[in-house]
């Protein structure tokens, strides 16, 4: 009955040219916003998701150039392990000493022990004591054996002034020797 009521309603509602022309234009306007509120809907999700892969983007590339360098110094140090042959820290230090022309200075080198580490390399330490260096000679030890074509590490220097000259250097250092393991 209320159906019959509501049809009979609309029927003569459609029946007026005005009230037809509303009735259209409110159709259109439905239709439009049954369209258009979606889309909106659907294009904010997109912009929100698009900024959230952009970030995440941003995020992969900055650990891709960070794994990028870190590979690098990875194979330039596994590169240092082969470049020679020396066998020993004792002859490393010689050699490098020897061309900075300081191997005089040298007062001793006193082995304190190998050790591997993880089965992949061996680590070599000595205790380097050295007298009256200047403090050019000093920083050009550092530099040559942090370019060593090998992989040296200076884990202690204690550097006291010369009781002789005060204006030389006394320095003890406590450095290794990274290699290969041996072969026993």
């Amino acid at each position: 009955m209320k159906f019959d009521s509501l049809f009979t309603f609309i029927r003569d509602y459609w029946q007026d040219r005005a009230s037809r022309k509303k009735m259209v234009i409110l159709v259109v306007l439905i239709g439009l916003y049954m369209l258009i509120i979606p889309n909106l809907l659907w294009d904010r999700a997109a912009e929100k998701e698009l900024s959230e892969l952009t970030a995440k983007y941003h995020e992969f590339s900055t650990l891709t150039k960070k794994y990028r360098s870190l590979r690098a110094s990875v194979n330039a140090t596994e590169q240092k392990k082969t470049l020679t042959k020396t066998n020993s820290i004792t002859q490393a230090i010689g050699d490098i000493s020897l061309s900075l022309g300081i191997k005089e200075k040298m007062k001793s080198i006193k082995l304190t022990g190998t050790k591997k580490i993880m089965d992949q390399m061996s680590e070599e330490s000595a205790e380097i004591q050295m007298e009256k260096l200047n403090m050019s000679e000093l920083v050009h030890l550092f530099y040559k054996i942090e370019n060593a074509p090998m992989i040296l590490a200076v884990k202690r220097v204690v550097i006291k002034k010369s009781f002789e000259n005060p204006e030389l250097l006394d320095a003890t250092m406590a450095v290794s020797l990274f290699g290969s393991p041996q072969i026993q």
